[in-house]
Parts: C-alpha cells; sequence; structure tokens
C-alpha cells in the first residue's frame, strides 16, 4: 500500500499557484488589451482562455529540468545581437540573387566555434539557451548544435565569414 503525501509535506512544485495566477492575470489582460471590451461574454470567454493557457504554463513549468539564471551583463552583448539583422538580411538579399536568380554555385558551410559554456549549472544553461537563439537569430548564421562534449557550437553560415565566432557567439564567455 502506498503511503499518501501529509498535506503539511513540500509541494514538489513550490510556487506553482504563485506562477499560475501570475500567468492568469498577464494573460487575461492580454486577452482585454486585444478585445478591447468589457462586454461580459468576452470577459468570461477571456478568463476562462487565460486558465487554459495559465495551466498549461504551469504544467511546462513542473516540467522543467533546469532554471535558468541568464546574467544582467550579457544584455548589451545580446542587443548587439539583435542588431546584427539588418547587415545579414543584406547579406540573405544578396546570397538569394547570386544562388536563386543567378545560379551561383556558391553554398553556405557548417563550421565549429570553440565554445566553453557547457556546464551543467544554471547560468551555463542560461548561456547556452541564448547563445542559440540569438547566434541564429541574424540571418547569416544558425547555430545548429551545441556539442557539449566536444566543446564546439555547430554554426551554418549562408555566406562565409572571416569570423563565424562573430555571429554565433554573441555573449561573452561566463
Amino acid at each position: 500500500m502506498a503511503a499518501t503525501p501529509s498535506p503539511r509535506a513540500p509541494s514538489r512544485h513550490p510556487g506553482a499557484v504563485r506562477a499560475w495566477l501570475v500567468w492568469w492575470a498577464l494573460l487575461a489582460a492580454l486577452w482585454l488589451a486585444l478585445v478591447d471590451t468589457v462586454v461580459v461574454p468576452e470577459l468570461v470567454a477571456g478568463a476562462v482562455g487565460a486558465a487554459i493557457a495559465a495551466t498549461g504554463a504551469v504544467l511546462v513549468r513542473g516540467r522543467r529540468q533546469i532554471l535558468l539564471r541568464p546574467r544582467a551583463a550579457w544584455l548589451p552583448a545580446a542587443l548587439r545581437a539583435l542588431v546584427r539583422f539588418g547587415p545579414d538580411l543584406l547579406k540573405l538579399a544578396t546570397a538569394l540573387w547570386r544562388r536563386g536568380v543567378r545560379r551561383g554555385g556558391e553554398g553556405g558551410r557548417l563550421v565549429e566555434v570553440p565554445y566553453s559554456a557547457v556546464a551543467d549549472d544554471p547560468e551555463a544553461a542560461a548561456h547556452r539557451a541564448l547563445t542559440e537563439a540569438l547566434g541564429s537569430f541574424a540571418p547569416n548564421s544558425i547555430v545548429v548544435e551545441v556539442d557539449r562534449d566536444r566543446r564546439v557550437l555547430l554554426v551554418h553560415e549562408l555566406v562565409h565569414t572571416d569570423d563565424p565566432a562573430a555571429g554565433a557567439k554573441p555573449l561573452p564567455e561566463p
């Protein structure tokens, strides 16, 4: 016979109720902002939709393996990565013209870039997640994989550059 947990036992998911309430309030506010009306059926639909979405968010939250801990010092580098979008869009347009219209033979390439944030701590996990997202934001480079065993990023470059790490590793090393 399995023992049932005591109602006074600590929860396996601390803060789940608070997280649900925060998600519900944010999503209900978003609903109100989008529908821009306070008609009762719309309020009920928004409350129910927000409850369903908040439940989904809390269920996903309960399955997380590690809590990410990004550093505020990474913000300037992240903003610089976002600014790269414009120049890389020009590279994309040029590549499409050369390869699509003129049928040029130049192709993209896969490169390995040394990478050191491979630990299991929350800061390194946040660094990996942001590196993959920001390193893939601009159209010229896509971070395909973080190989933690070999300590490299596998990056696809649409147009060859002299320094593939500049686009793929937007954040300073931890």
